[in-house]
């Protein structure tokens, strides 16, 4: 990153020299807030299933037509390692239980379930539904897994109760193919959303636009960051979390922080509206005189008419 960053500054020493490392910092701030940065820091890399900055195995099923495309990302590109026949739920996304429908966005496989009903097959991918967007949206349900077909017997059903099903054999492949604490997986209706090299560079400037004013408790431009449908992970609506924010901002406990991630995963977000919006993951460390927070963040931004937005954090 460093000599990256001197393509864009060739007196980085001089800066040190005359006004020290707080403006220095400033300088690196301004930076990371430029799109153009971003988009020549990315280079080669394939976004077209997101940014991540570690790599991940990709899971895109399309309900449509049935099948789940697996990736695996290595050296900046994404490999299609393996296409699967997969069985899913009724049409349309998902909003509540037993409506019987395969929920449409980007979720975390959780953990594999061993000792499972033999309706099941060998085991179960267990899927992060409903992800932070569900609940906010008042989406429910549980149980929403990648699995098999019964050990014996058959299925007397082509739709599932919205699980992913395929062969067992195929289940044990995708076992081995891929590191499920390192999977994403993206449901789609029909044609899955993308990322592009612009997407991604405007999104990770966003991200430091906004952490430069939340670290200055600069709550006039802080605010313009969160989009009118706003809702944090409690269900508070815009207002009440922006009341909530500028009495930590007047807080003088809070005057001085530390804002720093890693970590960041960018990936577009399925809809049934097409809407342009990316869920992203990232490790937040916060520090402040008197609080401490190291761990995951999880916000979702979308693209208007006024520009990326905020409109769902955790």
């Amino acid at each position: 990153m460093f000599f990256t960053t001197l393509l864009y500054s060739s007196n980085l020493i001089d800066i040190y020299r005359f006004y020290g490392s707080d403006e220095l910092s400033k300088h690196f701030e301004k930076i990371l807030c430029n799109k153009e940065y971003w988009l020549k820091r990315l280079g080669n890399k394939e976004v077209t299933w997101g940014y991540f900055e570690s790599d991940k195995d990709i899971l895109v099923c399309i309900k449509s037509k049935k099948i789940l495309k697996i990736y695996q990302q290595k050296k900046n590109t994404f490999h299609l390692i393996d296409r699967v026949n997969v069985l899913t739920g009724l049409d349309g996304d998902k909003k509540k239980e037993g409506d019987l429908r395969t929920p449409i966005g980007v979720y975390k496989l959780k953990t594999i379930l061993n000792n499972v009903d033999s309706f099941y097959g060998p085991f179960a991918f267990v899927t992060g539904y409903p992800n932070l967007f569900d609940r906010i949206n008042s989406k429910n349900g549980h149980g929403i897994w990648i699995h098999g077909v019964p050990l014996k017997g058959k299925r007397d059903s082509e739709n599932t109760k919205g699980c992913i099903v395929m062969d067992n054999e195929m289940l044990e492949k995708l076992k081995k193919e891929i590191n499920y604490k390192n999977t994403y997986l993206l449901i789609s209706e029909d044609t899955p959303l993308t990322a592009t090299k612009e997407e991604i560079a405007s999104i990770l400037a966003f991200i430091y636009k906004w952490r430069r004013a939340w670290k200055n408790n600069d709550f006039d431009a802080y605010k313009n960051f969160y989009d009118k449908s706003f809702k944090y992970a409690d269900k508070k609506n815009l207002k009440q979390f922006l009341e909530y924010k500028k009495r930590i901002f007047n807080n003088k406990k809070y005057q001085k922080v530390g804002i720093y991630f890693k970590n960041i995963d960018i990936v577009p977000y399925q809809n049934i509206n097409k809407q342009k919006i990316f869920r992203i993951n990232m490790f937040e460390r916060y520090l402040s005189n008197d609080y401490k927070y190291e761990g995951p963040k999880e916000i979702y931004v979308k693209f208007t008419d006024n520009g990326l937005k905020i409109i769902a954090e955790k």
